[in-house]
């Protein structure tokens, strides 16, 4: 491993993550109710009604915040198809 790419690695270790907002499960629930009405009950992408989902715009895992401007409602399947690697079906 080059230098350069170890002091990389190191500063990645030691690099102080700000912690993401998390709401309790009751009030996420009120959070995911709100982006469903805003969202008028429908899929952005396809439009559809049915079995529809909140979708993290910036992944919890990266530190999305459970805020309304990080989320939108999906379906099932068009969230999904947010979830799958590019280039593959």
């Amino acid at each position: 491993m080059s230098e350069m790419a170890s002091h990389k690695k190191t500063m990645r270790q030691f690099r102080q993550k700000r912690p993401r907002l998390k709401l309790s499960a009751e009030e996420y629930s009120l959070l995911r109710k709100q982006a469903l009405q805003r969202d008028a009950w429908r899929c952005q992408i396809c439009g559809s009604p049915k079995d529809l989902q909140v979708h993290h715009l910036t992944k919890r895992s990266r530190l999305g915040d459970d805020v309304l401007d990080n989320l939108i409602t999906l379906c099932a399947p068009c969230h999904d198809l947010q979830h799958r690697p590019s280039g593959s079906t």
